[in-house]
């Protein structure tokens, strides 16, 4: 069986995709704890439920974007962009869908919900943010030669 090479824009994607997930996990967590230590059960529900949203959004999102990396330009963009609209109808029709059924919507707390989707998106993003600015991309890193003077 062929050895199949990972290409080095694969790995950053994953790499940033791994620090989005577990920062994005110690906050959300976090705020879940938080929601039923501090206002009970229907707290923690609602702010698992705006958790899991975000994780599910990002993830199948950040994992396509591994895939797109190794793909043509186009079709990766593509493959990006139609995910992009398919996750944010879905997620929002499903979210909706959960929020309004009869057994759930009396225990929606909606602070609980803003404050884990906020929360849990800021940390996704600094956790990508953190490991992107940590990893080395030849391209960035030249060194500068400036053109000669005549």
């Amino acid at each position: 069986m062929a050895e199949r090479r990972v290409s080095a824009a694969t790995r950053r994607a994953r790499e940033m995709m791994i620090g989005g997930l577990v920062a994005g996990h110690v906050v959300g967590l976090t705020i879940i704890g938080l929601a039923l230590a501090l206002d009970g059960a229907s707290a923690a529900l609602t702010a698992a439920l705006g958790f899991a949203a975000v994780v599910i959004f990002y993830s199948i999102g950040q994992a396509l974007e591994v895939v797109a990396s190794e793909l043509e330009p186009f079709q990766g963009l593509g493959l990006v962009m139609v995910s992009y609209a398919v996750r944010v109808i879905g997620i929002a029709a499903g979210l909706w869908g959960v929020l309004n059924l009869d057994a759930v919507a009396p225990h929606v707390r909606d602070g609980w919900l803003l404050l884990s989707v906020a929360g849990t998106v800021l940390a996704w993003v600094s956790g990508v943010v953190v490991i992107a600015s940590r990893q080395r991309v030849p391209v960035y890193d030249t060194e500068y030669t400036p053109p000669r003077s005549n």
